[in-house]
């Protein structure tokens, strides 16, 4: 993807479900690998991009999250549902509604064009109609176009045709805003004028507006309850005893204390405030968020569990629309009495324990010198009979009692263990995803001991036998009786039988039914299977073994190599005979023809099948190594090619290296030959041109001989 689309990371990301940092990262990875598989080097050294300790992480945001705790408080698990809602909402309301619209209008345009066009195609012409403006369209006429002349010459004054002028997109508005604000003043006028003179007294009212006046009544309050003389009692009294406290405090005495209260300050005023409504949870907005979850959820094809829904049973109690609240009154108040609460019909019931009881000691009575009468104090007894007719009932939904005991010496490592984990958890809580991988752990190293224990044929994942042979033990009515030797081997075959509808009912075939199933059942209820330990496997394997290293001894067998095991297994298999029409075993040579034929065809068909299907799982493994090592197979054929390339033009480079090699030593050799031949030829030269020289010198002598002599 990153050869077809270069540098291009914003349009592979929402591809690959990454963003474009992390691909560019990965690409970056994957080619530092590559280099360093083709240099030779090790895969495994630490890449210069992880960061060490110290170092500061330049793309914080790339770095994977962390994933979430199970055990999270309510307020993190809604602060996290908050984050992803907003995360999940990138784009308005108003941004889709756009969006939508411009999607739908693109596709109306898109159907009309294409249905224009089919007509069109069809000879069917059709006009499109549009509203005629008032004015000039710009989009369709050029203001003031000028269009140029036809010919050599301006021919337009000649050229007058007064129906193409529309006169209609000639006119102009008026825009003269105060003259049309005049015209409309003089039809207001106009129309007052005339409703004067239809209704002239509904026209003098709406001028008067006559209206009510109210006179404003006097404000008339309840007499006080306290008058102001008591209310300097009251001041006076509160005076007096902060004057009594204050010699009692003077004098030290704790005994004189006791008897003076304070009464100063009213006690619980924050308690009088009108108790609010329980918390509950809005049903309509519990089914939008249903609604919500059912339409983003996923195909249930991929299967896993079911997307959980807010529950919106019981709406009326869970909205509160079932609960009657009124604001207590304080003054009646009992401190520690019974909660009433008041029901549909009207009567008062006593609720112990509801979630819409409020507290009842909200308003306490300031009895701190017991002044009070005896019926307005608080019942200790009372309370005290509450107290056990609520434990009584908390003690009767106990479960009955089980008299299982199970006695258990203790152990000291375990103890020990036991208190160095209750010190590790004093210290921290464990964490519910430690505490799951703890009990995965412990799951699976029971499943092996389980698997450990099991018979070889499975562990090693044997071919077991859909139908168990039970002749293979001795008959009951044999004649004579049994040696040592053949009651042992009775036992081991009895034992092996056991085995076998062991495995066959825990560890079926494939292909078993229901009906082996229950006989490998019946079977086991009457010789049943017995489990043993790991000490005694161990103790009966080191038996095994001693017995057959003293058989080994006394035998005088040494160890059997690979071609002697292969060559005594062909021999024995070569022996049986399968007989498909009895289903069993037969030896060959008790076999007819027809047995050895139909025992033979057999065989082809089961290889013929086998073949098929190996050559089924062979295309399979095929279509996958060509989807998985395609690119590289392509990449290899690309760098054989230009190896191959390389290697002709390595062979062309050594024919034209020996050939000049060739040339050179024959060079080496001529040259000689060369300079010899070329010293003669040298050398007749000079002779020659000295016999020229000579003879041109005699001619000139000669020459002037004879001139000298005219």
């Amino acid at each position: 993807m990153a050869k077809l689309m270069p540098t291009q990371w914003r349009t592979i990301a929402p591809i690959v479900q990454c963003t474009a940092a992390q691909c560019l990262e990965r690409y970056e990875y994957l080619l530092d690998q590559a280099q360093r598989r083709r240099e030779g080097l090790d895969e495994t050294i630490d890449d210069p991009r992880v960061l060490r300790s110290g170092e500061i992480d330049p793309n914080p945001e790339n770095k994977p999250a962390r994933p979430d705790p199970i055990n999270m408080d309510e307020d993190e698990i809604e602060m996290l549902s908050e984050a992803r809602a907003r995360l999940a909402n990138t784009q308005g309301k108003k941004a889709k509604r756009k969006a939508r619209e411009k999607q739908l209008e693109k596709a109306r345009r898109l159907a009309s064009l294409q249905k224009r066009r089919e007509l069109r195609a069809a000879g069917i012409e059709v006009r499109r109609y549009f509203n005629r403006k008032r004015g000039v369209d710009y989009n369709a006429e050029i203001p003031f176009e000028k269009q140029p002349a036809i010919g050599f010459y301006d021919t337009t004054n000649e050229i007058f045709d007064s129906g193409k002028i529309d006169y209609k997109c000639l006119h102009v508005d008026n825009r003269d805003l105060a003259a049309k604000e005049q015209q409309d003043r003089k039809k207001d006028n106009a129309k007052l004028k005339r409703k004067k003179e239809e209704d002239l007294p509904a026209v003098i009212m709406n001028e008067n507006r006559l209206e009510p006046i109210k006179k404003s009544s006097k404000l008339v309050l309840p007499a006080p309850q306290i008058s102001d003389m008591e209310l300097e009692q009251v001041v006076k009294l509160g005076q007096a005893t902060e004057i009594a406290k204050q010699k009692v405090s003077e004098n030290g005495t704790t005994t004189t204390e006791t008897l003076l209260a304070d009464y100063n300050l009213t006690p619980d005023l924050n308690k009088i405030r009108t108790p609010q409504l329980p918390s509950t949870q809005d049903s309509v907005l519990n089914q939008a968020l249903n609604l919500n979850i059912l339409s983003t959820v996923q195909t249930p094809l991929l299967g896993e569990s079911n997307t959980p829904l807010m529950d919106v049973s019981n709406e009326k109690s869970r909205t509160g629309a079932g609960l009657i609240m009124s604001t207590p009154n304080t003054l009646f108040d009992t401190p520690y009495r019974t909660p009433v609460n008041t029901t549909n019909d009207g009567t008062t019931s006593s609720i112990r324990g509801s979630s819409a009881d409020f507290n009842s000691d909200s308003v306490s009575v300031r009895d701190q010198l017991n002044i009070n009468a005896e019926e307005m104090l608080f019942d200790d007894q009372l309370k005290q009979h509450e107290v056990k007719q609520q434990l009584r009932h908390n003690l009767s939904r106990l479960p009955k009692p089980k008299n299982d005991y199970e006695i258990v010496l203790p152990d000291t490592t375990d103890q020990t263990n036991d208190d160095e984990q209750m010190d590790t958890a004093n210290i921290k809580d464990e964490d519910q995803a430690d505490i799951d991988q703890r009990k995965l752990e412990e799951k699976r190293r029971k499943q092996q001991e389980h698997f450990k224990r099991q018979t070889e044929v499975v562990q090693r994942n044997l071919l077991r036998p859909n139908d168990i042979n039970l002749t293979i033990l001795r008959s009951a009515n044999a004649e004579g009786p049994m040696t040592v030797l053949q009651k042992a081997e009775e036992l081991i075959k009895q034992e092996m039988l056991v085995l076998l509808h062991y495995d066959a009912l825990n560890n079926s075939v494939p292909n078993s039914s229901a009906s082996r199933n229950k006989n490998y059942t019946a079977y086991l209820k009457t010789y049943p299977y017995e489990e043993f330990t790991d000490d005694e496997l161990a103790t009966a394997r080191s038996l095994l073994e001693s017995e057959m290293n003293s058989v080994k001894k006394i035998m005088g067998h040494g160890d059997i190599n690979l071609d002697s095991y292969s060559k005594v297994w062909n021999d024995c298999y070569s022996q049986v005979l399968f007989l498909p029409s009895k289903n069993r075993f037969t030896r060959a040579n008790a076999a007819s023809k027809k047995d050895r034929i139909e025992s033979t065809e057999h065989k082809l068909e089961l290889n013929r099948n086998l073949m098929a299907l190996e050559a089924k799982r062979a295309a399979k493994l095929e279509k996958k190594l060509k989807t998985l090592l395609g690119g590289y197979q392509s990449h290899g054929q690309v760098l054989i090619k230009a190896l191959n390339n390389v290697y002709d033009q390595i062979d062309q480079t050594q024919a034209e290296a020996k050939t000049f090699e060739l040339l050179r030593q024959n060079e080496i050799l001529a040259i000689p030959k060369r300079i010899e031949s070329f010293t003669d030829d040298v050398a007749r030269q000079e002779e020659r041109e000295c016999e020229l020289q000579q003879r041109y010198q005699e001619l000139v002598e000669e020459r002037n001989h004879l001139l000298e002599q005219q």
